[in-house]
């Protein structure tokens, strides 16, 4: 029994990072596998979901706050350049400093950054301080119309994927990496983001410091790519194999692992504290995204997933509805040390006592700035809330109701 049960995948995806501890959930997940014999063998193992195929990406190529030393002299002794060390800034850093007026330029690839920034009204004042935002875009979205009070904003729509008129690659979930042909003609009057990027690098940077116009020729950042980040060695011949690789040392099939005596480690952890919020407001709201939802784009109100039709609806616990006084359909208000959310329906689901879930990115109004000190990642699942009943005049007191 314990053979066949090792035959397991562990798949986690953002609902265990996005906690004050997301790094420790994730760790302990791993101790769990290891403790089960599940690590370092075929078929079974550790598997992070991604949403998108890019938030994979761009982390296999370095995009992100600290990049490793190895990548930084490789790129510095492919392309004779010589890079900053100090560290980078997290988005909630950036849009921090952004607040302070130390940021006069934004420059946002893809994405929606206010409606996947928490604390609503803190992200537009945030947004608002920067002069200039300059959008690279397929879609229009709220980040293209909120924070545009006292600064302005250029929208530059490019192609989408399937519309480039050279191949690119992308990185499943899974890890692996495929070429994408594209060929997809939609509009006549749209550059692609490689485009846009080369043109205002040129204008920025000397040609005798970095030539970007090198460039525009996919391959050639695809060659880039495979001499300077290590696993991505395969990128170099895709053009001509035209055959998905997997990045190298992800996939473990022996329980050899790339720690300096080959081991696996365990990793233990203390306890964290309940934080004030946590002590004065009785639950735990957790922000969800329905089924008819990709990202921050909302395209149908249902969501199959859990039998709401309204995404004005807030999820709870049967018991937890009983000791309030309320039915189903009855209309309260979610309040945070951030903000409030008024004229949410409850319906009953499968949840424990003291936890509650709503829509994303609606619920961003009662989200604060709180975030896992290591991965810096906003604690979007684990938001300190109270639950008022606005038709009996009452508010929950601040203890757990019965039984919690």
């Amino acid at each position: 029994r314990y053979a066949r049960a090792r035959k397991v995948v562990f798949a986690w995806g953002m609902g265990i990072t996005h906690h004050l501890n997301g790094c420790d959930n994730v760790e302990y997940i791993a101790n769990l596998a290891l403790l089960r014999g599940m690590a370092g063998q075929t078929g079974a193992g550790l598997l992070p979901l991604r949403g998108h195929s890019n938030i994979q990406g761009v982390g296999t190529v370095g995009v992100k706050p600290v990049l490793k030393e190895d990548v930084i002299q490789a790129i510095e002794s492919r392309m004779g350049v010589k890079l900053p060390r100090h560290k980078g800034f997290d988005t909630l850093t950036c849009l921090e400093a952004a607040e302070r007026g130390e940021v006069d330029v934004m420059l946002a690839m893809g994405g929606n950054l206010f409606s996947a920034t928490p604390n609503r009204d803190w992200a537009r004042k945030a947004l608002d301080s920067i002069g200039l935002k300059i959008f690279l875009t397929t879609t229009l979205n709220q980040g293209h119309l909120h924070g545009l009070e006292h600064s302005e904003a250029l929208i530059l729509p490019v192609a989408a994927r399937d519309e480039e008129t050279q191949a690119t690659t992308q990185e499943s979930m899974f890890n692996f990496v495929r070429l994408s042909d594209g060929g997809i003609r939609r509009l006549d009057n749209i550059r692609t983001e490689t485009e846009i990027l080369i043109s205002l690098a040129e204008e920025l940077v000397q040609k005798n410091q970095l030539d970007f116009n090198v460039f525009r020729e996919h391959r050639e950042i695809r060659q880039a790519i495979a001499h300077c980040v290590p696993g991505m060695e395969d990128l170099k011949d895709i053009d001509v194999a035209r055959k998905e690789f997997h990045i190298r040392r992800r996939l473990i099939h022996e329980p050899e692992f790339f720690t300096p005596n080959g081991r696996a480690q365990f990793v233990t952890r203390k306890t964290p504290p309940r934080d004030d919020a946590e002590n004065r407001l009785p639950f735990t709201l957790s922000t969800i995204r329905s089924e008819g939802q990709f990202n921050s784009i909302i395209y149908e109100e249902t969501d199959s997933y859990r039998s709401v039709t309204d995404r004005q609806t807030l999820l709870m616990n049967a018991e937890d509805l009983m000791a309030l006084g309320l039915q189903e359909g009855d209309a309260v208000t979610v309040r945070s040390d951030t903000g409030l959310m008024e004229n949410l329906k409850v319906k009953a689901f499968d949840l424990p006592r003291g936890n509650a879930m709503t829509y994303y990115p609606e619920a961003n109004v009662l989200v604060n700035q709180d975030r896992d000190p290591r991965s810096k990642t906003p604690s979007f699942k684990s938001v300190a809330v109270q639950i008022e009943v606005p038709c009996q005049q009452t508010r929950l007191a601040a203890n757990r109701p019965q039984g919690l």
